[in-house]
């Protein structure tokens, strides 16, 4: 599970924000990727990981694009609920399935530090490479 204090670096773009993340191994990439989002929407070391649960499943036909699946399905969940998460869990994880746990609450904008929308994950510019030490995945979102 991930959980706190994420790290990450921004990158310049022109109408989005884009992102490179890096994990040891391909379930803790999926965690980190997601922290990343949500802490875009929100200072997620401000969001309790309760009492709100959420069980996310996503598809795709390969790794890359399982990935943006699994973000935009953590994402709907999110606007379905009116919630942000602040921690990840990655259950089960095969070449084109993934499935997961989000802890989150309620979103509360003055409480939770809100910095922008997320609207969409893209398959603009879209990379997962292997680097020394594990797997680097680049990613850009609609903001």
């Amino acid at each position: 599970m991930t959980s706190g204090r994420v790290s990450y670096r921004l990158l310049p773009h022109t109408a989005d924000a884009a992102f490179e993340v890096e994990a040891p191994d391909l379930p803790r990439l999926f965690e980190a990727a997601a922290a990343v989002v949500f802490d875009l929407v929100v200072d997620v070391e401000r969001v309790a990981p309760g009492p709100l649960e959420a069980t996310v499943v996503a598809e795709a036909l390969e790794r890359e694009t399982l990935l943006v699946a699994w973000l935009s399905a953590l994402l709907g969940e999110a606007m379905a609920r009116q919630a942000v998460f602040g921690a990840f869990a990655v259950d089960a994880l095969e070449p084109t399935r993934v499935a997961g746990r989000a802890w989150g609450e309620p979103l509360d904008p003055a409480r939770h530090g809100f910095k922008t929308e997320v609207k969409a994950v893209t398959y603009h510019d879209l990379a997962l490479t292997e680097v020394p030490g594990g797997l680097r995945a680049h990613v850009v979102v609609d903001i």
